[in-house]
Parts: structure tokens; sequence; C-alpha cells
């Protein structure tokens, strides 16, 4: 069954957009990243949906942030272009995205953590959809 969760992972992995700036379909997940997979990778939170209108198929309103983890903070921001790409209107997974509305963007860079570890660079973009379940 489809739930705006797979409807927005449908929307980024359309086309080869990501995968080909460096992150492949396999790596762009809903809620985590594998602290051991290979960056860059790519996750998103949705928050819960709010009803705009009521009826039978009522339009439908979420927000949701998408954040690329790379290694260097330029590695991270390269990214922002395609995302903003991605992030249209359209057909996704049996929903119906009528709007997708860039909110903006911030970068926390990549830093040295606790010991000689590395923390990776993070990209943190948010988008507001306005959709109705197909």
């Amino acid at each position: 069954m489809a739930t705006i969760e797979s409807a927005v992972r449908a929307m980024l992995i359309t086309g080869s957009t990501l995968s080909a700036a460096g992150i492949p379909d396999s790596r762009v997940t809903h809620g985590y990243r594998l602290q051991d997979s290979i960056l860059p990778a790519c996750t998103f939170e949705v928050e819960p949906e709010e009803r705009m209108t009521i009826g039978a198929n009522p339009l439908l309103r979420t927000r949701v942030e998408i954040r690329v983890v790379a290694d260097r903070t330029n590695d991270a921001l390269a990214f922002r272009d395609e995302l903003q790409t991605l992030c249209v209107a359209g057909t996704y997974d049996t929903y119906e995205f009528r709007a997708v509305e860039w909110q903006g963007h911030t970068i926390d860079p990549a830093n040295t953590a606790d010991g000689d570890e590395n923390q990776p660079a993070e990209l943190a973009c948010s988008i507001e959809i306005h959709y109705t379940e197909s």
C-alpha cells in the first residue's frame, strides 16, 4: 500500500538525477541512514499531514525535511540543485503532488567530533507538499 513516505521517496528517485550526481536509489531512505553506509546518502522525514479541504478526496499538506550526508561540506552542498530539480509536482506512487514548494536549506559543516572521528556534513532542505491521495 502506498504511503506519503513512499511517494516522497518515489519523487526523489525519479529519473537518474540524484543517482547520476552520486547518490544511488539504495541510499535514499526514510528516517535513517545506516552508520556504516557509504557517503553521500540521502534521508528524509515527513511531518504529519494537515487537512486543507474536506470531502471525498481532500487536499492535504505536509512538510518534508530532506538531508544529504556527505564527507565534506562542499560535497553535501553540491546536491542542493539536484534536489530542487527533483522536488516538483506530479504523480508519485499513486499520490498526486499538486504543488511542491521549496522552503530553503541549511548546511551543517563537517567537523572533527570526539576523539579522532570526523563528523560528516549535512545539507538539510525543506519542502512543503500539497497533495491528494488517488
